[in-house]
């Protein structure tokens, strides 16, 4: 009887091991879009996209520019890129899009990348140790969805900049980005120390 007992006791309890709760995991290769935000965040890059469209673009040369500006004194123009460099950079239909991507280097460099359909551009600036940590890409865009693009003109589009020191020592971006004031004037209301001004013109 006894050893009849012991036989259901344990049943009874290898019964219950095997009910414990479970889980599984699986394994999936390749990315998605959050997966690459989680990328750009980790690695610190910023990323912006453009499309810029107009019946009159197919033909057309462009150049990209970038200005550099410490404590507002204009300290360089770079042309990053310029199309008239060969035929095949000239824009060939009514559209031209393109991404930038930026990033700053543990060694205080600022890369940008520009990259085209079939081909790309980058360069890399330095900055000070100081303010290596608060630059930030923006864009001039707002709650617009859309400006307007100039012919024959230099168009910008983006800065990336040191933030603006407000009286109470907050720090501001999108202040300065969508105030709507002539970029190359920036640093006489905000005091900017440093930032660069990224731009395009076709022509």
């Amino acid at each position: 009887m006894k050893n009849l007992i012991l036989i259901v006791l344990l049943f009874i309890l290898g019964s219950s091991s095997y009910a414990q709760t479970t889980a599984t995991i699986t394994s999936k290769r390749g990315l998605n879009f959050k997966d690459l935000q989680h990328i750009l965040y980790f690695e610190g890059i910023s990323l912006e996209k453009f499309n810029i469209k107009s019946a009159d673009l197919k033909g057309k040369n462009f150049q990209i520019i970038i200005k550099e500006y410490i404590k507002g004194t204009l300290t360089k123009i770079d042309t990053v890129f310029n199309s008239r460099e060969d035929e095949y950079f000239r824009i060939k239909s009514d559209s031209l899009n393109f991404a930038v991507l930026t990033k700053m280097t543990d060694k205080n460099y600022f890369k940008i990348h520009f990259q085209f359909d079939g081909f790309s551009s980058a360069r890399k600036y330095h900055v000070t140790p100081e303010t290596a940590e608060k630059f930030t890409l923006k864009n001039f865009f707002g709650a617009k969805p859309q400006l307007p693009i100039v012919f024959s003109k230099l168009n910008y589009v983006l800065a990336y900049m040191t933030p603006y020191v407000r009286p109470d020592k907050s720090e501001a971006y999108c202040e300065v980005a969508q105030s709507e004031i002539n970029p190359e004037k920036l640093h006489e209301k905000y005091k900017l120390p440093h930032y660069f001004l990224i731009g395009i013109n076709i022509e």
